[in-house]
């Protein structure tokens, strides 16, 4: 059974929305009900993994990551978020790889500008010899 697009759209706003009002229980509820629905997607645990960031859970938001990996290797989005993760956790050179891959991935998507961005930051932040 397939979900209804529309539906699982709007579970994912709403869940943004709560999100942002840092609603956090409610907002992780909305995601874990998404990707109860469509469990081959990586669009629920990317969410799971901005809620996690946001309550300073790094660890569980990388598990997040890692898992929409596994769903997708070709998500440029999720090495995004992981370089992300990775970076608040102070992994630079890790961080750094994520975010190429993205980039290797998807050049001009969504997610690019992002992933310029943080690479453009990591690099300031790296230990100068």
């Amino acid at each position: 059974m397939q979900a209804p697009v529309n539906e699982v759209r709007l579970m994912l706003e709403v869940g943004c929305v709560y999100r942002y009002a840092r609603r956090f229980r409610e907002a992780r509820d909305i995601f874990q009900g998404v990707r109860a629905l469509v469990p081959t997607q990586e669009a629920a645990d990317l969410a799971l993994a901005g809620v996690s960031v946001d309550e300073g859970k790094l660890e569980e938001a990388e598990s997040h990551c890692r898992r929409a990996l596994e769903l997708n290797r070709a998500s440029a989005a999720a090495y995004a978020q992981l370089a992300e993760v990775q970076l608040l956790q102070n992994g630079t050179a890790s961080a750094r790889q994520s975010l190429q891959k993205s980039l290797e991935l998807s050049p001009n998507g969504p997610s690019a500008s992002v992933a310029k961005t943080l690479l453009m930051l990591s690099s300031m932040a790296a230990p100068r010899r």
